[in-house]
């Protein structure tokens, strides 16, 4: 296994793994169905963090074929704080098949250092409060809350 900075040439393969990982949580909220044309704006998406100095995009897998991916970027604070500067992790999935043999492992690592070699300390990710796979894997890898992000929808009229 071994996880490589992506290449424009990996969109398509990202793309299936992305659209896969969508997919997965519509049943959680159905927000996360995907509009007419999502894929191209996520392609184009891709392409300019591929270039991009303040992010990562970096594919896992072997013999040459995609299995996972990761999306890291640097954020920045409001100005009114001391630190201006954090790591976020926007994406890390793994195709169904392949999860639990140490791919998604591997590509937190390359972000993690990647983020260490950009003088980032701190690092925050965005869970969907009932995906517990994926909060499994954060905690397991000794990420914890520190704010809830709660939502209501509006009825049309109260």
């Amino acid at each position: 296994m071994e996880v490589v900075r992506a290449l424009k040439s990996d969109i398509p393969a990202i793309l299936k793994i992305w659209k896969e990982l969508m997919d997965f949580h519509v049943p959680f909220d159905s927000r996360y169905t995907l509009s007419e044309g999502a894929e191209e704006s996520m392609g184009e998406n891709l392409a300019r963090l591929i270039v991009a100095e303040d992010a990562l995009v970096i594919v896992g897998g072997e013999n040459t074929k995609v299995l996972g991916f990761g999306i890291a970027k640097i954020d920045k604070y409001p100005p009114v704080f001391v630190k201006q500067i954090c790591g976020s992790i926007a994406d890390l999935a793994v195709s169904s098949g392949h999860r639990r043999k140490g791919i998604g492992e591997l590509m937190l690592k390359e972000m993690l250092d990647w983020f260490r070699s950009q003088g980032i300390d701190r690092v925050e990710l965005r869970v969907a409060s009932m995906n517990t796979v994926g909060y499994s894997f954060w905690r397991k890898h000794g990420f914890v809350d520190y704010m809830h992000i709660m939502y209501r929808d509006l009825p049309e009229v109260e």
